[in-house]
């Protein structure tokens, strides 16, 4: 596009550069008026009269100025030319431009994918994802399976990337939304465990963020990750991470039952009690008044605690 708009630019430059030659040749003598007389008009050549050393020098300015504008439209003509021919030889068909244009969308979705993921690696898979995903998942259970078991062993893996495994966190979590799933095989204590360990990893922020945010809200209770979860809200400096461990801490309290995990549920309001009364640390205090909310709740909380 931008050697079209030079050839253009080019090509209209000669143009008016050939008009103010023209209108400097056909320019008619100019008659001046005084008192109502015309004067003499200026010598003007013929063939019969040459020009004599005193008149060329009268010209001369006017000549040297049509052949400067002269050379310029040749220099321009030459460079339309070239541009002319860049723009239009046989490398550039119809049918290759078009391959060019669409070979440059592709390379501009792809780097906004890459952005994508790396602003958002938990779920920057899904624009990969085939249009035919999501059903495949609901009708071809041995495909979910393969799939999941794939992703969990992603996730355990140490030598990927962190950003490749929190993406396959955030996919078997996807799957498992998908499915109606609470429970899953391949998500066990050891996957949401191996994402909490990023969140308290030496990594920027933002990974860490993330990789709390996936698990904190996880369907799967075990002691160990309240535990986890409770040393985050004791321990981390980032606010936001306190909040969401908190959240979290609350999400297993709310999913342990007697029947399922024996004791749990006492731990849980225990340990939730321990951050509710505690006298050290306002930050947790206040964050914790924030989670309860409300008297009722505070109230079934210390029965928990107290069976």
């Amino acid at each position: 596009m931008s050697q079209f708009k030079t050839t253009l630019s080019l090509a209209l430059s000669v143009c008016a550069l050939g008009m103010a030659i023209y209108g400097q040749v056909t320019r008619p003598p100019t008659l001046a008026i005084e008192s109502g007389h015309p004067e003499s008009p200026p010598f003007q050549a013929t063939q019969s009269e040459p020009l004599t050393a005193s008149r060329m020098g009268e010209y001369r300015p006017e000549q040297a100025d049509i052949q400067q504008l002269t050379e310029q439209i040749h220099y321009l003509q030459g460079r339309v030319l070239e541009l002319e021919n860049r723009a239009f030889s046989t490398s550039h068909s119809p049918q290759s431009l078009e391959e060019s244009v669409l070979a440059i969308l592709e390379e501009k979705e792809q780097q906004e994918r890459a952005a994508h993921r790396e602003s958002n690696p938990v779920y920057g898979f899904y624009e990969d994802l085939p249009d035919d995903y999501e059903m495949r998942l609901k009708t071809d259970p041995e495909y979910a399976d393969k799939l999941s078991g794939q992703l969990q062993q992603k996730v355990l893996n140490e030598s990927l990337p962190v950003i490749e495994r929190l993406s396959a966190m955030g996919q078997l979590q996807m799957n498992m939304y998908v499915l109606n799933r609470t429970q899953m095989d391949a998500m066990s204590y050891d996957t949401v465990d191996a994402v909490i360990k990023i969140s308290r990893g030496q990594y920027d922020d933002k990974l860490r963020v993330q990789a709390l945010d996936v698990v904190a809200q996880t369907p799967v209770v075990d002691a160990r990750i309240a535990r986890s979860l409770l040393d985050i809200v004791e321990k981390e400096s980032n606010d936001y991470m306190r909040a969401t461990a908190a959240e979290g801490l609350m999400s297993q309290y709310y999913q342990a039952n007697d029947e399922q995990y024996p004791g749990l549920k006492r731990q849980l309001a225990n340990d939730i009690l321990k951050l509710y009364n505690n006298d050290v640390d306002n930050q947790v205090y206040n964050l914790m008044q924030r989670m309860i909310g409300d008297e009722d709740l505070l109230e079934q909380i210390r029965k928990d605690a107290n069976k």
